[in-house]
């Protein structure tokens, strides 16, 4: 009867343990996904409030940080010249610091949607002779964009639309194109 019993526990583990070990080993490791190289680019802005204005910015991709989700940090400057009257002088720039979602779209499409929000810093101020007056403000943004595929071009042209509360608390329209 030991025999039985001995010989049930030796095939039972010969039978098991392999299945065990194998249940446990990892899969191979799958390439890491390639990094998106920055872009830069050159905009052009219109504000409701400030009226136009020029600025840059760079565009991160944020694979390193979240891998499966197709995230961009968007860092701006912009530069406005907002209309005042004779005799003043009036500047207003703002700085922007926003996280965008990339939307998946089939590849055959020429459009790469995106959404997102952020932080904003505006600065206003204007002068008329020796009285002068500046104001500092932060903010929040929300904006909607997309690019333009363009085929056979490292340019890619971009439309955005985004708009501020608190801080600056203007909607803005901007476009340009990242290289």
């Amino acid at each position: 009867m030991r025999k039985w019993i001995g010989s049930a526990l030796l095939l039972a583990a010969v039978a098991f343990i392999p299945a065990q070990l194998v249940a446990q080993r990892r899969p191979a490791a799958r390439p890491a996904a390639r990094a998106q190289p920055p872009q830069f680019a050159a905009e052009l802005n219109w504000s409701s409030d400030a009226d136009f204005g020029i600025g840059g910015r760079g565009v991160f991709g944020l694979q390193s940080l979240f891998p499966k989700v197709p995230l961009d940090g968007i860092v701006s400057f912009d530069y406005f010249f907002p209309s005042a009257p004779s005799g003043v002088s009036a500047h207003y720039w703002e700085i922007n610091g926003n996280v965008a979602y990339r939307f998946r779209v089939p590849a055959r499409s020429s459009l790469a949607p995106y959404g997102g929000g952020g932080l904003n810093i505006a600065h206003a101020s204007a002068s008329a002779g020796t009285i002068s007056t500046s104001a500092t403000k932060a903010g929040l943004n929300l904006l909607g964009g997309t690019t333009f595929k363009l085929k056979g071009s490292h340019l890619t042209p971009f439309a955005e639309a985004r708009g501020e509360l608190g801080g600056g608390k203007t909607f803005i329209l901007t476009g340009g194109v990242r290289f």
